[in-house]
C-alpha cells in the first residue's frame, strides 16, 4: 500500500497554560513543546509510524523549521522527495495554547499559504489524502490516479475546498465545518439535527461518501442508506489537537487493508480517542499495536478463545444516539467502538 498526502507541513509549538485566555492579558509560559504539524502532515506521520509506505507533498521555506520537520518525517519513515522549498517563503507555524484546567485549546496559525509548483508524482498511490490547502496539486493527483481512493480532510470552508469535494471519494468534515456548510446547528438532544446535517451534506456532495467527526461524540456516517454514529472510547483528555488527523490516518490505513467501512471507522475513532491522552498532535499518536489490541480486546478475539473471527462493531442508530453517545466503550455489549 502506498499513500500520497498533499497539504500543509508546519511547525507546531504547544504551550500549556493554567487559566482561560482573555484579551489584553499577559501570560508567562513556562513550557513549550515543538514538533511537526499540519493536517496532511500529521496523517502522513501516523501512517509512517504504522509502517505504511507514505509520501508527503508540501511546500516549506528554506529555514530551520523546515529542516526540523523534514528530519522528523524521515525518522518515522515518511518519504520526503515531494517536499518543495520556497526560498521566498517561511515555513508555516502554529501556536497551540492548552488550558490545563478545562482542556480547551486556542490555536494561532501563521500560514505562508505556500503551495506546490510541481505535480510530477512518480508513484502509483493506492490512497490520496488532501487537507485542502493545495487545490491544484490535489486535483492533479486525483486526475492522474483515478483508481486511487481519495480522501479530503475539511476543517475550513472556502470555494476551493467546496470544489475539491467533487473530486474525491471520501470527505471527512469536522463538526463545526459540517454545521457551517450545511447551515444547520447540531443539537445532541435532537437527533434529527444530526440526520439533517448529514443529509444536507450528502445532497450538496452526492458523489462522495460523507463522514463527520464529532469530537467526544465519535463520528457520523452512512451505510446501507442509514445514517449512524460510531461512538468514541472514553479517555482522560489532555489535548484534542491532532485527533482528527489521527482519525483520517487510521481510517486510511484500515480502508487500505480492506477492513471495511465500519471496522475502519472503529480503528479511526480508537486512534483519535487515544491521541487525546497526551499533549501535542503527532507526538501523541498511538501505535498500530495499541489500536489493534484495543479493538481485539473489545470485540472478543483475545478474551474468548472460541472466537475465530473478529466481530464487527455494532453501531448506534440515530434514534438512540443521545442515550448511547456518552457511554464508555468498555461497557457491556450495548456499546460499541
Amino acid at each position: 500500500m502506498k499513500v500520497l498526502c498533499i497539504g500543509e507541513s508546519l511547525l507546531e509549538i504547544t504551550c500549556p497554560v493554567n487559566e482561560i485566555i482573555q484579551e489584553g492579558q499577559k501570560l508567562r509560559l513556562e513550557e513549550k513543546i515543538e514538533c511537526g504539524g499540519g493536517h496532511a502532515g500529521n496523517a502522513a506521520y501516523l501512517l509512517g509510524k504504522w509502517g505504511v509506505e507514505t509520501y508527503i507533498a508540501s511546500m516549506m521555506g528554506a529555514d530551520d523549521a523546515a529542516n526540523k520537520i523534514k528530519k522528523e518525517y524521515e525518522t518515522i519513515g515518511v518519504k520526503t522527495e515531494y517536499i518543495e522549498t520556497g526560498y521566498d517563503k517561511q515555513t508555516s507555524q502554529s501556536v497551540v495554547l492548552i488550558n490545563k484546567t478545562n482542556k480547551n485549546n486556542t490555536i494561532l496559525e501563521i500560514s505562508s499559504n505556500a503551495t506546490l509548483k510541481k505535480y510530477s508524482f512518480g508513484i502509483e498511490p493506492n490512497i490520496i489524502i488532501s487537507d485542502g490547502n493545495d487545490f491544484n496539486a490535489t486535483v492533479s493527483a486525483c486526475d492522474k490516479y483515478p483508481n486511487a481512493m481519495s480522501i479530503l480532510m475539511v476543517s475550513r470552508s472556502n470555494n476551493e475546498i467546496t470544489e475539491l469535494c467533487k473530486y474525491v471519494k471520501y470527505v471527512v468534515f469536522n463538526k463545526s465545518t459540517a454545521e457551517f456548510v450545511s447551515g444547520i446547528k447540531i443539537d445532541y438532544n435532537d437527533s434529527s439535527t444530526l440526520v439533517n446535517v448529514y443529509n444536507k451534506l450528502k445532497q450538496k456532495f452526492n458523489k462522495a461518501e460523507i463522514i463527520v467527526t464529532l469530537g467526544e461524540r465519535g463520528c457520523m456516517y452512512s451505510i446501507n442508506a442509514q445514517v449512524k454514529i460510531m461512538p468514541p472510547i472514553r479517555t482522560d483528555i489532555v489535548d484534542t489537537n491532532g485527533a482528527s488527523d489521527a482519525f483520517v490516518g487510521a481510517f486510511s490505513y484500515s480502508m487500505g487493508r480492506d477492513f471495511g467501512l465500519e471496522k475502519s471507522l472503529a480503528y479511526a475513532t480508537i486512534a483519535a480517542s487515544l491521541s487525546t491522552t497526551k499533549m501535542t498532535s503527532r507526538m501523541s499518536f498511538p501505535t498500530l499495536t495499541e489500536v489493534s489490541t484495543y479493538y481485539d480486546n473489545k470485540f472478543g478475539v483475545q478474551n474468548n478463545p472460541n472466537v475465530t473471527k473478529k466481530e464487527e462493531p455494532v453501531v448506534t442508530n440515530m434514534n438512540t444516539i443521545e442515550s448511547n453517545a456518552e457511554a464508555p466503550l468498555t461497557n457491556d455489549n450495548s456499546q460499541n467502538a
